[in-house]
């Protein structure tokens, strides 16, 4: 078991992605399908394990000076033969539709994707569904301007409303590889930062996006995050992990 605290500017996308809000990722290059149903570019190999998954592993992160909820690994789960890491429940609040949502992770020959499940919304006396995506947020495998691309949909369906679908296309793309980066007075001396591009659009209203820059630390996971959407910026920090 391994745990050190500091502060830590994590992918505060990872639990923003669930409520009708976009996720970034960007493309170039050569095209290689991924698993995923997306594409990359850009030649290199796997360098090594960018995200520890396992049983009991948490990240404790703070967005733009507050705490988030823990996102902690508490269970795993087989899906078409692909093991599925997954993280414990999140629960939206505030403005946007309340409900608790679960995301997974799969990791395979270096290509990394989050899963979200369907979920049960609940919002000014309405109850509703919100269907679940996957989409890949880190390819380890390639160099430095390599890139991959997807896309994904979601349909949130309220009793006795019409469903609404919200059409996403993402794109992510290797901006510094095998560097150092400095977190909260920590040093990290094998990072990936990679920018992730999401455009999200639905039938009657001009489309929306989110950017993303993620750093993520070999053997420690995301270290940093920093998101521009709707005007807005919104930074995560790592302030304390435990790993197993």
């Amino acid at each position: 078991m391994k745990k050190i605290n500091f502060l830590f500017v994590v992918i505060t996308a990872l639990f923003t992605l669930n409520s009708c809000n976009i996720e970034p990722i960007d493309p170039s290059l050569s095209s290689q399908v991924d698993n995923n149903g997306g594409n990359s570019s850009g030649g290199g190999t796997s360098s090594g394990d960018y995200w520890p998954a396992a049983i009991n592993n948490e990240w404790h992160l703070e967005r733009n000076g507050t705490a988030l909820p823990v996102m902690k690994i508490v269970s795993t789960q087989v899906i078409s033969g692909k093991t599925y890491y997954k993280f414990a429940p999140q629960y939206g609040s505030g403005s946007t539709p309340s409900g608790a949502s679960t995301i997974s992770l799969n990791k395979e020959s270096g290509i990394y994707k989050l899963r979200t499940d369907d979920i049960t919304i609940s919002t000014g006396g309405l109850n509703g569904t919100q269907t679940g995506y996957e989409y890949v947020v880190l390819n380890d495998n390639l160099a430095v301007g390599g890139s991959w691309n997807g896309s994904y949909s979601q349909t949130t369906t309220y009793t006795g409303i019409p469903g609404i679908t919200i059409n996403t296309t993402y794109s992510g793309v290797v901006l510094e590889k095998n560097v150092s980066a400095i977190v909260d007075g920590e040093t990290y001396a094998d990072v990936i930062k990679v920018k992730v591009t999401q455009i999200s659009s639905m039938s009657g209203a001009p489309s929306t996006s989110a950017v993303t820059e993620y750093w993520y630390a070999k053997n420690v996971g995301i270290i940093k995050s920093i998101t521009v959407s709707g005007g807005t910026t919104y930074t995560s920090i790592l302030v304390d992990y435990t790993l197993y």
